[in-house]
């Protein structure tokens, strides 16, 4: 008795707390992220009023066994499991889509960045016709990146880096501005223009 009252309940206590509560919160948060505002308010205010009643009703009923007790607290903790796992899919984050690449490769464009250790590319005015382009950007000196202006031709062409060097899209005919992402760069005059003709 004095081994359980002095070291196990007040090592077991507050784990059950932390436990409960992060129990609470997971499941709880699921079903906020589910739902629309309005929704969320409602469902904060509902879960509110219950601890409010639930812990009302064990203050003015000291004399309940703890078997109620224990099927209250079980009652609401599956309540709070079910309303988390039916909400766990419409509150999982939607994965982006990422550009996927085209083949095969029609035309083929190599730009090279930083030549002669100078922010610039080369060439900086490419012209290529329309179709399925392949952009290969080689990294002479430093670190250097190549990204679109343009909505249309950023969602096709993924940035090009030391990671991801080269990529394949199409693009419709027009003019596509593009330039360096390292701080600096851009303003030291590391921009082109790409010319996609018909």
């Amino acid at each position: 008795m004095t081994f359980r009252s002095k070291f196990l309940v007040p090592l077991l206590v507050p784990l059950a707390v932390a436990a409960t509560i992060a129990f609470y919160i997971l499941n709880v948060s699921r079903v906020f992220l589910a739902n629309g505002d309005a929704l969320a308010v409602t469902y904060a205010a509902i879960i509110t009023v219950a601890i409010l009643a639930g812990g009302s009703a064990l203050a003015a009923a000291p004399q309940l066994r703890s078997s109620s007790i224990t099927l209250m607290l079980a009652g609401g903790f599956l309540v709070l499991l079910m309303g988390g796992l039916i909400s766990i899919g419409a509150a999982s984050s939607k994965a982006a889509t990422s550009p996927t690449q085209c083949a095969p490769a029609k035309q083929k464009l190599l730009i090279e960045a930083g030549v002669n250790n100078a922010l610039r590319y080369t060439p900086a005015n490419p012209t290529v016709k329309t179709g399925c382009i392949q952009i290969t950007m080689n990294i002479v000196t430093n670190t250097h990146t190549l990204q679109f202006d343009d909505p249309v031709a950023a969602n096709a062409f993924r940035q090009l880096s030391v990671d991801v060097k080269s990529w394949a899209a199409v693009l419709p005919p027009g003019t596509y501005k593009f330039h360096c992402t390292i701080p600096t760069h851009e303003a030291g005059g590391m921009i082109g223009v790409l010319t996609v003709t018909p």
